[in-house]
């Protein structure tokens, strides 16, 4: 029970900090959080040491936790972690990818086409998802989750740019081919050219943004 709860306090401190809920500086104290999620601070103060070993927290001892403030290099970081372990996932992926889950693919890129710019955020999360699902290595989910928290902020910029999504896409498509072969080098090769991409687009854009 105090894992479940754990868990569940760490999966939604964390989805409202990468949302913006919870803003920069914004203090997160043991007792109040304890009395929000209906549990004892045990399951709160484990689930602050996790958001902070992935970045998201500041643990001040006797003070409680403050949300971490992003900044360029935070990000910069991020993806370059992401940079290393997501197109080793992609290689895996596709040799143990079944024929379901290479549809979901397919039907997320179709989707994506003409959606909105949430929708559009949120297929690409299931996309990327489902791929490190289908790596089929718990260690690697794991580490996936301590690189995967790219603030609201910055996504939305990224999926405001057409020739972002339209490169987003392309990528997408090419790595559902890459699972039908089972190519796992070509897999490899262009998620980190999508993530890459990413990556370019952060140190063009963030100076003005």
């Amino acid at each position: 029970m105090a894992e479940t709860s754990t868990v569940r306090v760490r999966d939604e401190l964390q989805h409202a900090i990468l949302e913006g809920v919870l803003k920069p500086g914004e203090r997160l104290r043991a007792e109040a959080l304890a009395q929000r999620f209906g549990t004892s601070r045990t399951p709160i103060r484990e689930a602050l040491l996790q958001l902070e070993a992935q970045g998201l927290v500041e643990v001040e001892p006797n003070r409680g936790a403050v949300v971490r403030a992003f900044d360029r290099d935070d990000l910069l970081d991020l993806y370059a972690i992401r940079a290393l372990l997501e197109p080793a996932a992609a290689a895996r992926a596709a040799t143990r990818i079944e024929e379901h889950d290479i549809a979901r693919l397919q039907d997320l890129c179709d989707r994506a086409q003409h959606a909105s710019v949430d929708d559009q955020i949120a297929y690409n999360e299931d996309f990327h998802r489902i791929i490190v699902e289908a790596a089929n290595s718990p260690r690697l989910t794991v580490a996936m989750r301590a690189a995967s928290g790219i603030p609201r902020a910055f996504r939305s910029r990224f999926w405001d740019s057409e020739e972002q999504r339209a490169e987003s896409l392309l990528c997408h498509r090419r790595l559902v081919s890459a699972f039908r072969v089972r190519d796992a080098q070509l897999a490899e090769a262009v998620m980190r050219m999508h993530i890459l991409g990413a990556v370019g687009f952060l140190e063009e854009t963030w100076p003005n943004h």
